[in-house]
Parts: structure tokens; C-alpha cells; sequence
């Protein structure tokens, strides 16, 4: 599930497909309004429903009065009804009258389309408008439901699991189970990409980039006592301050590292309590729950301070980390920049990766605890620094 952008759209089409949209001079007293702010949407229905009105106005005006009069009088009677409309279909929001508007023009649209002709074609046009919007509104109540948390939010997804597995059973048992096994194993697939793409956001939404021009160090695995202490002496140096996303057991085992990263400025994210990289993306809610609120135990207890922020081995999320992170107060943080520094050790190469093509707003990803983490860190900084990137530190 990818997060939709706030783009002020009304319509489910819009908010889905619409993408961020453009800013429009008065949006800042209209925003709370929830105003039809989205300017491609405010086109596009601007111009469709009234065409719609006249080719169904003008479409019983030919048809009662003949072709002369009911095309001379098309035009002035579909202006009245484009007048009277919105009046006769109400609602007390935009949302609302654009629903209402949907419901109606479906309505003629699924009765004249096999009215053939221009007819038939606006009509079975206007049923895919409501197709995609239908799809849009669908998506947007999974993106809702995937925003409930604790037990509520676990239970959806056992629920959810529980009725997939129930619609291969039934097609195997109605087409066979080769048909059964196509339907398995594409859900399989679809799962998969949502757990274990670092991005993915089908599963409940996650901070991927910053909101503002500057960029954001996030180091990951520590604390180690060779690494962190050189690591914060060079952010020390450069006056920036990161994000280090700890082990509940690493922390347990150097708790003087953890309070100094802290004491330096810096923050403590969730690195959940044993690491388990291999195996995280399948745990159960159980497990799940276990690894993050141990390793938030862990940090509260050696430093007194409550995590905020939340990051799977690997980025590999499983299928209820969202609701238990979120029942806990923790949002998940991903990254725009890896270099794969946990597995290389080609130094030039990662920092190739990392700086090449930066762009305000970039999250870096990298590890403390490997033998090149130093060089890592100190290329990454004088590369921010190259960009005019490390004026002041990132808000997070």
C-alpha cells in the first residue's frame, strides 16, 4: 500500500490517482474546508458532469421534439439544468455532492449503455469513471483499515489471512487445484513484495523522506564499541546529529554507549531486541510484538528515554508490524539512500551509491559494527557537506 498524498482532492479517483496535485493561491483559508483544491480534479469534473448533463439533456430533448428543435434547444436546457443540479442533488460537502453526482450519473450511464452511439459511448465512458473511482475507494479502505492498531489491527490481519486462504480452498474445490495453487501462489507474491520491499507501504505507512530541504543520518545495528564513540565524535565535528537505530541486546550489553549517544544530542530508534534479519519478515504477531516492545524496554531502561521511531532488520516489515509499532507510539522510518555498506566492502562504490543523485529530503541508511563504517560515515558527511547539506541538523 503506497501512502496517498494530502492533495485536497474530493473524489476517491483523485485522491488515489491524482497525484500530489499543485498549490492554489487561497489554499490556506480553504484547506480546512476541505475545499475541491485539487486543480486537475476541479478540470476534469468541471468538464465531464456538464457534459454528461447535456448529452442526457440533449439526448430526450431530440428524442421528444425532433432533431431541429431538441438540438436548437439543447444547449440553453442542459445550461438550466447544469443550474438547477447541483441544487436538486445536494450535499452538505464537496464530498458528499460529488458522490451524489457519481450515483446519479451512474445511474443513467448503466441505463443508457446500450443506447449505442455517442450515447453509448458517454455512457459506458462514465462507467469507467465510477470503475476507477470504485478501485480508488476500495484502495483507500484497505490504506484505512491498515491504519488500525493493537489488537484490533492484528486481528484484521489475522481476519484477512484467514479469508485468502479460504478463496484458494474454494477455487480449488469449484476449478481445481491448479487453479488453487495460481491463486496461492500470486497472494504469495503480492505478500512478499509488501514485507519485504524496504518501500513498500500495502501494509500500513511509514516516514520514507523528510519534509523540509535537509537530509537526515540514520546508522543502524550499534551500539558497538569500536564504531559509536569515532561516530559521534565525527558528528561532534561536523555539528549534525542522527538517528541511531539500536539492538535491544547491543544496548543491554553497552548501556554507558547508548547514554552517551543520547547525552551527544543524537536519537535512539528501534532496531527490535535480537536482530533476527532472516527470519523478522515471517515472524508472528507474537514474536513480533516481543522484539519491538523488548528492544523499546531495553532503551527505556538504560537511558529513560521512549523511542519514537521504529526500523525492521533489513527493512523487511512483516505482516502485523503496523499495529504493533503503532499501538506502542512508534512510527517506521525507511530510507531513500542505501549503499549496502551491512554486506560490501567496496567503500568507493557505496558512497557512489549513497551521494550520487541526492535529493533534499533524503533519509541515509548506514551500519555501525563493519569494517568499514568510519570511512562510510566520514564520505557520507563530507559528501552532505560538498552539497551545502550540514548547515544544521535534520528535525525529526
Amino acid at each position: 500500500m503506497q501512502g496517498f498524498p494530502d492533495n485536497r482532492a474530493v473524489s476517491a479517483l483523485f485522491r488515489v490517482f491524482g497525484g500530489a496535485g499543485s498549490r492554489q493561491l487561497g489554499e490556506a483559508s480553504r484547506r480546512a474546508e476541505a475545499g475541491a483544491l485539487h486543480r486537475a480534479e476541479w478540470l476534469f469534473f468541471s468538464t465531464a458532469v456538464p457534459l454528461m448533463i447535456l448529452v442526457a439533456v440533449g439526448e430526450g430533448l431530440v428524442k421528444g421534439l425532433g432533431p431541429i428543435w431538441g438540438g436548437l434547444l439543447t444547449l440553453p436546457a442542459a445550461f438550466v439544468a447544469w443550474t438547477i443540479f447541483p441544487f436538486v442533488v445536494g450535499g452538505a460537502t464537496a464530498v458528499w455532492q460529488w458522490r451524489r453526482w457519481l450515483i446519479v450519473l451512474t445511474v443513467w450511464a448503466v441505463w443508457r449503455r446500450n443506447a449505442g452511439g455517442i450515447i453509448g459511448a458517454f455512457a459506458w465512458g462514465w462507467l469507467g469513471v465510477f470503475a476507477v473511482n470504485l478501485i480508488a475507494m476500495l484502495m483507500l479502505a484497505w490504506r484505512a483499515t491498515m491504519l488500525w492498531k493493537g489488537k484490533a489491527g492484528i486481528a484484521w490481519r489475522m481476519v484477512i489471512a484467514i479469508v485468502l486462504h479460504g478463496l484458494a480452498l474454494v477455487i480449488g474445490l469449484r476449478f481445481g487445484w491448479g487453479w488453487a495453487l495460481l491463486t496461492g501462489a500470486s497472494l504469495s507474491s503480492l505478500w512478499c513484495w509488501g514485507v519485504l520491499s524496504p518501500t513498500s507501504q500495502w501494509f500500513g505507512p511509514m516516514r520514507r523522506r523528510l519534509d523540509d530541504d535537509r537530509v537526515l543520518i540514520t546508522i543502524d545495528d550499534g551500539p558497538d564499541p569500536r564504531d559509536t564513540p569515532a561516530m559521534l565524535d565525527l558528528l561532534d565535528e561536523r555539528g549534525l546529529k542522527a538517528i541511531f537505530f539500536v539492538i535491544g541486546e547491543k544496548v543491554r550489553a553497552y548501556p554507558e554507549l547508548a547514554r552517551e549517544i543520547i547525552k551527544r544530542g543524537h536519537e535512539l530508534g528501534n532496531h527490535t531486541l535480537t536482530h533476527p534479519q532472516a527470519t523478522f519478515w515471517c515472524a508472528s504477531p507474537w514474536r513480533t510484538r516481543r522484539e519491538i516492545s523488548g528492544c523499546n524496554q531495553a532503551i527505556e531502561e538504560i537511558t529513560g528515554v521512549k523511542p519514537k521511531w521504529f526500523r525492521a532488520p533489513v527493512g523487511h516489515r512483516n505482516f502485523f508490524t503496523h499495529p504493533i509499532t503503532a499501538g506502542l507510539g512508534l512510527e517506521i522510518m525507511a530510507w531513500t539512500r542505501r549503499g549496502y555498506d551491512a554486506v560490501s566492502t567496496d567503500t568507493p562504490k557505496i558512497l557512489q551509491q549513497l551521494l550520487e543523485g541526492n535529493q533534499p529530503g533524503d533519509i541515509f541508511l548506514i551500519h555501525e559494527g563493519t569494517p568499514i563504517a568510519l570511512d562510510v560515515l566520514k564520505g557520507v558527511l563530507d559528501g552532505i557537506k560538498a552539497q551545502g547539506w550540514d548547515k544544521e541538523p535534520a528535525k525529526f
